[in-house]
């Protein structure tokens, strides 16, 4: 599996938006090589449905909203939550393939979750949970933050998220003094989850380190842990103590990032934050995004040469540190065997 040309499994759960995102206007996103259209209800119902009308093939979210039904623009056909026509303004008969998929969409915490599969397995306990990484839970602080298009297939970024040993050279000092790469690390599995876990004793704190958590002084203890829900979710928890105080309460912050296929060579990121500290930087979404960006421009730059190469001329050889990406990429094609 070339992570550049990967399949996406349909059965699971994806962000598609955050909640803020959609309302009352028509929204489209492509979603698994779908175009999907996103609006509410007046009750305030999220609803997703496939965005092509079946007339002419028109964007649906090029049309309006009629009450709960959404209206194309070319010829007025509307179509209700559930994807079916409800309306021919030029009197015709309503055929049953004058209709739209609808596809189960899901409201949790800040984020909308939709299922690209097969409806009938379309279970919301599925979704994976996000209150043990702070978002919800009492005496966190949490909140959204950047959302970021990526030109490049999912497995890249999500690769890219959990394997830490690239910010010592990819994020020049921004996060990192130069140690991590060099770090040992274990991973570990259970079910769907892959977390990896490095500590790095008495660090020189970086400048967006220093900046988030707001120390006062100038080494720290860090342990950097990636949680993956595969292949949907990823988590990226530092938790930082003081060098010179070992035994106080370390500071966790917790940045969680839902990657989801938009194409094959195209994706999405939607970012949370959630710490045990309150929040004192003004400009931390700026501050994500940044940081994200030169793993987004990494990631898109590998995706260029494999679609001007091809994926047959694009080789990888393995070394240590990709490990779990290895031992993710074994849990995806697991999945779509199933799925097969």
């Amino acid at each position: 599996m070339i992570a550049g040309n990967a399949e996406a499994p349909r059965n699971q759960w994806y962000v598609a938006a955050y909640s803020s995102e959609v309302g009352r206007s028509p929204l489209q996103r492509w979603i698994l090589g779908d175009p999907v259209v996103m609006f509410r209800t007046e009750a305030g119902s999220p609803v997703a449905l496939f965005d092509r009308c079946p007339h002419r093939g028109l964007r649906l979210s090029a049309g309006s909203l009629q009450g709960d039904t959404i209206q194309c623009t070319y010829h007025g056909m509307r179509f209700a939550a559930d994807g079916k026509c409800v309306l021919i303004p030029s009197g015709s008969p309503i055929s049953e393939r004058m209709c739209v998929r609808s596809y189960p969409i899901v409201e949790q915490w800040q984020w909308l979750w939709i299922w690209p599969g097969d409806p009938a397995l379309a279970d919301p306990a599925l979704i994976p949970a996000i209150e043990p990484f702070g978002f919800g839970k009492e005496g966190w602080f949490h909140e959204t933050s950047a959302m970021l298009p990526v030109a490049s297939n999912y497995l890249l970024p999500f690769e890219n998220l959990l394997d830490a040993s690239h910010i010592s050279f990819l994020h020049h000092g921004l996060i990192d003094s130069g140690d991590v790469a060099s770090q040992p690390y274990r991973t570990e599995q259970e079910g769907n989850w892959l977390r990896v876990i490095r500590e790095v004793p008495n660090e020189p704190i970086s400048p967006l380190t220093m900046k988030t958590f707001g120390f006062e002084t100038d080494r720290a203890h860090r342990t950097i842990t990636a949680d993956a829900h595969v292949p949907n979710l990823c988590g990226i928890r530092v938790d930082l103590a003081p060098a010179d105080r070992p035994t106080e309460t370390a500071m966790t912050n917790q940045l969680l990032v839902a990657i989801t296929p938009a194409t094959r060579n195209s994706c999405h990121e939607f970012t949370g934050v959630a710490q045990t500290f309150p929040f004192t930087n003004p400009n931390r979404e700026e501050d994500v995004r940044n940081l994200l960006m030169e793993d987004v421009v990494a990631m898109e730059e590998i995706q260029r040469l494999i679609d001007q190469l091809g994926p047959e001329r694009c080789d990888e050889v393995s070394v240590g540190c990709d490990a779990s990406a290895m031992r993710m990429r074994r849990m995806v094609a697991q999945m779509l065997a199933a799925e097969r």
